[in-house]
């Protein structure tokens, strides 16, 4: 009788569909984003909620603190839909119509890079104000990836931005872009 029970219960199991459960991630936690309306979106993290007002437009030149966000956002959603890789040159930005081009600044050592922006953050709320997450590529890029922070200006442009937009379709291939597609956008070459 037990042998017919085991026999039933291995069965059952090769039979049943099983589903990852999903990963949990080590440190803190990956946010959440709760849309609200059209112009707001609220953050939800480990150091708490986040009310940001999104920008209509492409109109941005701000100085800041840079960070940068790798392995364990790598492999996953981000906030335009395509995956995100932390070897691409791309960016977070709280408030900028996505995606955008954007060109970020070291201001002590002058170093600039084109990104794409296709996802939000950061959301940090000890420390001084973080205006951009760059990709680790990017941080690379900029020579910040040791330090993981920089003073920067990031500088929205405009023209290219809103022709990235407009072919963005184009791009966005099995949720996933083009590497270094910033450069197509900029005439430009980031070097690591």
């Amino acid at each position: 009788m037990q042998f017919v029970v085991l026999l039933s219960l291995m069965l059952y199991g090769c039979v049943q569909k099983w589903e990852d459960a999903p990963r949990r991630s080590s440190g803190r936690d990956i946010f959440s984003v709760k849309r609200r309306s059209g112009s707001h979106y609220t953050v939800k993290n480990s150091q708490g909620s986040f009310k940001v007002k999104r920008q209509g437009h492409y109109n941005l030149d701000e100085y800041g603190i840079a960070s940068y966000y790798g392995g364990k956002f790598h492999n996953r959603k981000t906030a335009i839909g395509v995956v995100y890789n932390q070897w691409d040159m791309t960016s977070a930005h709280p408030t900028i119509p996505l995606p955008a081009v954007l060109k970020v600044s070291r201001t002590d050592t002058g170093k600039s890079i084109y990104v794409l922006a296709i996802d939000r953050g950061p959301f940090v709320k000890k420390g001084p104000r973080r205006v951009i997450d760059l990709s680790r590529g990017a941080a690379k890029a900029l020579g910040m990836e040791r330090q993981g922070v920089a003073h920067v200006r990031v500088q929205c442009l405009a023209m290219e931005s809103e022709r990235l937009r407009k072919n963005w379709p184009t791009h966005k291939r099995n949720g996933k872009i083009p590497y270094n597609l910033a450069c197509k956008y900029t005439k430009s070459r980031n070097h690591w």
